[in-house]
């Protein structure tokens, strides 16, 4: 996804599992340099992870705040956050 793109709802199905910070403040509504503030601050609306010196902030994460279905491609996973992990199914037998 180009940061400069929008990103339309025919496209979410298409996104990568974790994206850039631009690309991430993008979709929601924010400027780079508010992003990079942000995520520096640790205000980000959204988890974000820091990997080295570089940021990456999950889909699902955005997808759950823009209050938009979180869906796997393979048909597992969590539908609370889209983990391909059994972590939702903790306590159930």
């Amino acid at each position: 996804m180009r940061a400069d793109t929008p990103v339309r709802l025919d496209d979410v199905g298409s996104l990568p599992v974790v994206l850039e910070p631009i690309a991430a403040g993008q979709m929601l509504g924010l400027g780079r340099t508010t992003t990079y503030r942000l995520l520096r601050q640790g205000a980000f609306p959204v988890p974000a992870l820091r990997v080295g010196r570089s940021w990456r902030v999950p889909t699902a994460g955005i997808l759950a705040h823009l209050g938009l279905p979180v869906t796997s491609t393979s048909g597992e996973g969590c539908s609370r956050c889209g983990a391909r992990s059994n972590h939702g199914m903790e306590g159930e037998s």
